[in-house]
């Protein structure tokens, strides 16, 4: 018993270094794609707020509560959802509806107008991929949204 004990005990502490180590690489991922990952913003003493995308720049906001890692992912997708797709829906609905969760469906309905679920499952849905096809993903939606210079004559 005490050994299972001990055993779980140590487990914890390298769970929550992974989770660490996780947000770090991620953290690393953006900033070399020119995001700024802020950790404080006076609107994180707001209880119920976790993070934010600052409209209009590359600046995401991460509050030091909960799911930091899945926070940063899914406001960081509000940023390309805005920059890179120009508010053009990556995913259809009909591959988002089989991705989302009961309780994502939930607070979709009550909580934000219809006009803007599509948006906010799509962030939900990309939160939950894996890092390295997030990224990937990412880079081809802001790639392709980077108007080709005019040439010259």
């Amino acid at each position: 018993m005490c050994a299972t004990l001990l055993g779980v005990a140590l487990l914890q502490p390298l769970g929550a270094k992974a989770r660490s180590d996780a947000l770090q690489e991620a953290i690393a991922g953006f900033e070399q794609r020119g995001f700024v990952i802020r950790r404080e913003h006076p609107r994180c003493a707001e209880p119920q707020l976790f993070g934010l995308y600052v409209r209009g720049r590359r600046e995401v906001v991460v509050c030091p509560r909960g799911n930091q890692l899945g926070t940063l992912l899914h406001e960081s997708w509000h940023a390309v959802q805005s920059l890179c797709l120009r508010e053009k829906p990556l995913l259809g609905l009909d591959a988002l509806l089989p991705r989302l969760r009961r309780r994502d469906r939930l607070e979709l309905q009550v909580l934000y107008r219809p006009e803007r679920w599509q948006r906010e499952a799509e962030a939900r849905v990309m939160a939950r991929e894996p890092l390295d096809r997030y990224l990937q993903t990412l880079d081809r939606s802001c790639t392709a949204a980077v108007p080709e210079a005019p040439k010259a004559n």
